[in-house]
């Protein structure tokens, strides 16, 4: 043992140092996250029982959502047993749980992982009797401490909520469903913690988790809403925490392959990082290069030269799951035509034909497209807000550089990019669909989507004025808005809520085409909003003292 390590072994508990400062660093955003689940689970338990007391009116609403092929992309599976107030907090809750819960881990891990070493405080603990290989190990331990702090949080409220004879779940029922709710948060640091061995940045490293988290929801999701296809949802994460069934004929055999997944990104994280350099990764960025100053004249296209690796794979990640979907709009009407229910549904909605349902099937992309460029625009302030808090901004503005100019080259950025995201990803369903000879009209499919971009803009001109007042707000306040936008949906289904409180949901603005017809009206009002607030921000911008961190 060398001087150092017995200087440190006297030093009590200095062997969990790394784990303590990890656990104390990710502790309040687990416990608002175990805090989202309990209550999210609660609130649709309450409101099922409240909206329709009977077992006979919940069976009619479960035939309602079962003939709703739409539904199966953000919920569980309706044709298990959901009657029940717990089935039916199962098939509300789960799915949007498991990914919001996967996102943080990836977030969190990538943060106190690459993000450490990037800004060069992991040069700082590995000073220590330690080696990189077991502060990555520590670093680990402390998120899945904090998970086990939300789990413990989640478990207590739906417990509690459970004792009430509205909703009846035994405590062992509890603890199963906390676990399926909350394990794809464990899953996915592991995968974030490999990530954060494969990139240089944590921004990279983020993107790599991302995209494979996207992707694995969408083979959920067309899984669940196409019976013929429902075998996609053995080979994905997101599949294994639906085959749980949790509260309704617990299966927790599906708990193997979520533990061999983590376990094995895990180990090969742990392998990778005991055997590189500090500051390096396996897709390493060359440590020299010719000198280029193309788009070096402006702040936009400086903007676009530091974040099109980033933009690049929004578009990719959009451009990937439209296609998906359209590649099996064939077969999902195919499927779903085989259903009286199902037809019925589709009937209002676009036609009833064979055709109609595949247009149905369709439309969903518009769902995806929208939330994925609404959380490009919410990471896209993180990152204005990372550039002024480390300090680079301050390399603009002692040039000629003004902070309006500098801020609108972030905006315009963020539009234009979700302008030919929004284009690109409708143009990919059209084309997949016309190859499998799927009938659509090409103009309202890509006309049509453009729908989307009045919150996206309205989203942008709220995280500027947000940014102007409160910078350090702006990321949380906006991921709020979302995460409320997604609850409002939920909600408005079994309960009544104002017109006031919907208006609110960005996600309720949208129209799916080209099942549905949009709303330009409101359209350009989100619009016009948008850049009012955008231009007040600004304002406020300019007249506040810049805020590092």
């Amino acid at each position: 043992m060398s001087a150092l390590e017995q200087g440190s072994s006297t030093v009590k508990g200095a062997r969990s140092v790394i784990g303590r400062f990890t656990y104390r660093r990710v502790l309040r955003g687990a416990l608002i996250l175990g805090l989202f689940a309990g209550l999210e689970n609660v609130l649709q338990g309450f409101g099922i029982a409240a909206a329709y007391p009977s077992l006979a009116q919940r069976e009619r609403i479960v035939h309602d959502l079962a003939s709703n092929p739409a539904l199966g992309v953000l919920y569980g599976d309706a044709h298990s047993n959901i009657a029940s107030t717990a089935g039916y907090m199962v098939y509300r809750t789960s799915a949007l749980l498991a990914v919001v819960a996967g996102v943080w881990g990836l977030l969190t891990a990538t943060r106190m992982l690459r993000g450490q070493e990037e800004d060069g405080r992991w040069e700082v603990l590995l000073t220590g009797a330690t080696t990189a290989r077991r502060a990555t190990r520590d670093t680990l331990l402390g998120i899945g401490l904090a998970i086990g702090a939300a789990y413990l949080v989640a478990v207590a409220i739906i417990a509690t909520a459970g004792a009430s004879n509205k909703i009846g779940i035994s405590l062992t029922a509890s603890l199963f469903y906390g676990l399926a709710l909350l394990i794809s948060a464990v899953l996915f640091a592991t995968i974030g913690a490999l990530t954060s061995q494969l990139a240089a940045t944590r921004r990279r490293a983020v993107l790599y988790g991302l995209l494979p988290l996207v992707g694995l929801y969408v083979l959920r999701a067309i899984g669940n809403v196409a019976r013929g296809l429902a075998w996609l949802k053995d080979v994905t994460p997101f599949g294994w925490v639906d085959r749980l069934h949790p509260l309704v004929d617990p299966r927790p055999i599906w708990l193997v392959p979520l533990v061999l997944a983590t376990a094995f990104c895990m180990v090969v994280a742990l392998y990778v990082a005991g055997r590189r350099d500090l500051g390096e990764s396996l897709v390493a960025d060359t440590a020299t290069a010719r000198p280029r100053y193309r788009l070096l004249r402006s702040p936009l296209g400086v903007s676009f030269r530091m974040g099109r690796g980033t933009l690049f794979g929004w578009l990719l990640g959009s451009v990937a799951m439209s296609a998906i979907i359209a590649g099996v709009a064939k077969t999902a009407a195919q499927s779903l035509a085989d259903s009286s229910s199902l037809s019925g549904a589709v009937t209002k909605l676009s036609g009833g034909t064979t055709a109609s349902l595949a247009t149905a099937f369709l439309s969903i992309g518009g769902y995806f497209t929208a939330t994925i460029l609404m959380v490009m625009v919410i990471t896209g302030f993180g990152a204005v807000r990372e550039e002024e808090g480390r300090g680079r901004l301050d390399n603009f503005l002692v040039g000629t550089v003004s902070r309006s100019r500098w801020l609108a080259g972030r905006l315009v950025l963020l539009a234009a990019a979700a302008v030919a995201i929004c284009l690109l990803s409708s143009l990919s369903v059209w084309a997949v669909a016309a190859a499998q000879g799927v009938s659509v009209d090409e103009a309202k499919l890509v006309i049509g989507g453009l729908n989307v971009l009045g919150p996206v803009i309205l989203l942008l001109g709220a995280g500027t004025l947000l940014y102007g007042l409160r910078p350090r707000w702006v990321t949380p306040v906006l991921y709020v808005w979302l995460a409320w936008s997604f609850t409002a949906d939920i909600v408005a289904s079994v309960m009544k809520l104002s017109k006031a409180a919907l208006n609110t949901s960005l996600l309720h603005q949208i129209a799916l085409t080209p099942a549905a017809e949009p709303k330009w009206s409101t359209v350009a009002l989100l619009t016009v909003s948008g850049v009012v607030l955008a231009a007040i921000g600004a304002v406020a911008f300019q007249r506040r003292d810049l805020v590092v961190e």
